[in-house]
């Protein structure tokens, strides 16, 4: 995402590189907590707060999955540069 981004603050918001990065990151924070939520599973709510976790995860790993899949079909450049 920060490669894309004109300053580290500033989201690029127009670039499909910058969200395929940001659905990556949710789909990894998504198995990060799946995991962390793992030695908790005796209790019921962390077992079912782990499975969320992993659902929404692996969403947001196929959306962003399908956007790089898209961008790398795309056979024009996404950005040009003037002469």
């Amino acid at each position: 995402m920060l490669e894309t981004q004109p300053e580290w603050y500033l989201p690029s918001w127009d670039v499909l590189g910058w969200h395929i990065g940001f659905w990556n990151l949710i789909g990894a924070f998504g198995f990060t907590l799946s995991g962390a939520l793992g030695p908790a599973y005796g209790n019921s709510g962390a077992e079912y707060e782990a499975a969320l976790a992993t659902f929404w995860g692996s969403w947001a790993f196929l959306i962003g999955s399908t956007i790089q899949w898209y961008e790398s079909l795309d056979k024009h450049p996404v950005e040009t540069q003037k002469p």
